[in-house]
């Protein structure tokens, strides 16, 4: 094995080395308080296309408890609506159609920002399983002040596909090693196509030198 292969294989023990999440509640265990059905640390779930809920049981695999659910088969209408009730007004576009919000928009869900420290690299590691083959991805997204403004300058994405079973997924990620100011980053977890119930969990980040 060459140099460069050594130092790629001593790079992926270094990481594959659990340390501590700094993401908090990437299990999604803990509950927020003041918001019933919302996971802490993770912004309100709108209730019918976003749950926080038990994951479901899976022959042969470990509890997950409690984990985050997208149903991307409900339509446009009906999550405009549901948007609409829970007062996630920033979600509500107009003139929603009666199609499966997969067709078009999707569904997400955020963390709450976190620091980025600089000069480190980020590992993502996250469970995730479709009912019926529907997809997935995770996006790191890092901001930074942009002329007195907060905007986003940089993003990665990982993406997850697992029918029936839940599966593990890893992405790494650089956000200051080409925009030193990025401050912070927000985790997204977003399902798509086709419709249909998907599930996420155990979202890890994890920080490592370059």
């Amino acid at each position: 094995m060459g140099r460069m292969g050594l130092l790629g294989l001593a790079w992926l023990v270094m990481l594959t080395a659990h340390g501590q999440s700094v993401l908090p509640n990437g299990d999604f265990e803990q509950g927020d308080p003041a918001h019933p059905g919302k996971a802490a640390h993770w912004d309100l779930p709108d209730g019918l296309g976003v749950q926080w809920t038990d994951a479901p049981v899976v022959p042969g695999a470990p509890p997950h408890g409690k984990a985050i659910r997208m149903d991307t088969s409900i339509s446009e209408k009906a999550m405009v609506e549901s948007y609409a009730k829970a007062g996630l007004t920033q979600w509500v576009f107009p003139h929603p159609a009666g199609n499966a919000i997969a067709e078009t928009y999707g569904l997400s869900l955020y963390s709450e920002a976190m620091p980025v420290a600089a000069g480190k690299t980020y590992r993502v590691t996250f469970d995730y399983m479709s009912e019926k083959g529907t997809g997935g991805k995770l996006w790191f997204r890092a901001y930074a002040d942009v002329n007195g403004e907060k905007k986003r300058v940089y993003e990665g994405t990982v993406d997850c596909d697992s029918k029936g079973a839940w599966k593990q997924f890893t992405g790494l990620f650089h956000p200051t090693k080409y925009r030193p100011n990025v401050a912070e980053f927000k985790i997204m977890l977003f399902a798509l196509y086709p419709g249909g119930v998907a599930w996420f969990d155990n979202v890890r980040v994890e920080a490592a030198d370059e």
